[in-house]
């Protein structure tokens, strides 16, 4: 068996035990994270103060069920989400990833990958992936894989957001459900 897979099987417990609950995240490297986010390349959703930051893999389906499960949310009561690009599950994330923030229009290509996700036989986001991933690009796609692991994540979707008392909050992986995912909205300053 190799390596990586038996860290994988080793690791599901731990992080199905964590998954959809957020995490006082305050002055530890999720908040110096969260903080460093302007330096990150982010696809923005919605506008106002209320402020939900979320790391994503083009071919995560956890990732891609968060996003429909926000859509009524979005630009609502003040909602803002900053979607970050991350490649790190698959070789075609890179290429996807790049196909992404080499668009014209980013945010129409986001929801071209979210829109044409696949659950098939080869499941993943609905992009064409890029040919070439431009230097300037991965350089982008890195420094967000960065800025997750700074943020002590090992997994995605992470979510990052400030709470209604100024806290910085970090989930590893989806609400578990609608009332968690309302919980956590009505959460965000």
């Amino acid at each position: 068996m190799k390596r990586r897979h038996v860290l994988s099987i080793l690791a599901a417990p731990a992080l199905l035990a964590v998954m959809g609950r957020p995490a006082l995240a305050q002055n530890t490297a999720p908040a110096r994270a969260l903080a460093e986010i302007g330096k990150a390349t982010v696809i923005t959703e919605g506008s106002g103060p209320r402020v939900l930051t979320i790391f994503f893999d083009t071919n995560c389906p956890y990732c891609h069920a968060l996003y429909k499960e926000l859509r009524p949310d979005v630009g609502k009561n003040g909602l803002q989400v900053r979607w970050v690009p991350v490649a790190v599950l698959t070789p075609s994330s890179l290429t996807k990833g790049a196909a992404m923030l080499q668009a014209a229009d980013p945010l129409k290509a986001f929801y071209d990958n979210e829109n044409n996700w696949n659950f098939g036989d080869s499941p993943g986001g609905g992009i064409t992936p890029a040919k070439d991933v431009l230097p300037a690009t991965r350089a982008k796609l890195d420094a967000n894989n960065a800025l997750l692991q700074a943020a002590g994540s090992f997994g995605v979707p992470t979510l990052l957001w400030r709470n209604t008392q100024g806290q910085v909050m970090m989930q590893v992986g989806p609400p578990r459900d609608g009332k968690d995912l309302r919980a956590l909205l009505q959460s965000i300053a």
